[in-house]
């Protein structure tokens, strides 16, 4: 399906794969009998109603998590890239059939995943709840960290592109390992039954001396994490 062209940039054949989702303003250049037309993520603004609209379009303004997203259609070989960042291809199905990864970070996925935005609550399974309050809760420690409260999770056989300064490497998680704990912006995504908590290590001892290590990310749980190599973000 996709193919590396070079370490930034991704190359797939939609007659071959099927249509392809893309982050919009990711398409550099195809060739053949190519369209392409706006596509909706459930869960993303629009599709949600109630409390849960309030709390998503809270968390989602403070954190800016959401990416408006293209599906490519027809018949032709389309090339894929965002801002020189570099790319990596994850065959879904070989990690578990699920993987969880930051909307910032993805760049193009085969539309036969079924794609949805999930609360960060739910990370592993766990389930959400707490309310509105919790979800605000969430919002503002994903405001200070770039952690949002929600994330795009991907199901099903099929191929997804992650993007990450500097590259992205593997970690795994499993019960008897110790928990990984990552920079909350050098966090790309989980795959598998891995859960996650933001923890903060200020203390009135050592306020205003922990830079910018003052929130972490624990990662737990059985699978594999993904972090890029920097800080940056998108």
């Amino acid at each position: 399906m996709f193919e590396k062209v070079n370490s930034k940039v991704v190359s797939v054949d939609i007659s071959r794969s099927g249509p392809v989702v893309a982050r919009r303003g990711a398409m550099l250049f195809y060739s053949g009998n190519v369209f392409f037309q706006p596509h909706q993520v459930a869960g993303a603004p629009g599709g949600m109603g109630g409390m849960g609209a309030v709390a998503g379009m809270a968390g989602r303004m403070m954190s800016g998590e959401y990416e408006s997203t293209m599906i490519a259609q027809g018949q032709g070989v389309v090339h894929y890239g965002f801002r020189g960042i570099e790319v990596q291809i994850i065959d879904v199905g070989a990690v578990g059939g699920m993987i969880r990864v930051e909307a910032s970070r993805t760049l193009a996925y085969t539309s036969n995943l079924q794609a949805a935005i999930v609360s960060v609550t739910s990370q592993g399974g766990g389930g959400g709840g707490g309310g509105l309050l919790r979800s605000m809760r969430s919002a503002a420690a994903g405001a200070m960290t770039g952690q949002g409260m929600f994330t795009t999770q991907l199901s099903g056989p099929g191929q997804v592109v992650i993007l990450g300064h500097g590259g992205v490497f593997e970690l795994p998680v499993s019960p008897d390992r110790p928990p990984v704990t990552v920079d909350p912006q050098a966090y790309v995504g989980a795959a598998g039954q891995v859960n996650t908590t933001l923890r903060s290590t200020v203390s009135w001892r050592n306020v205003g001396r922990t830079g910018g290590e003052a929130m972490q990310l624990e990662c737990a749980g059985h699978g594999v994490v993904y972090v890029q190599a920097s800080e940056e973000k998108l």
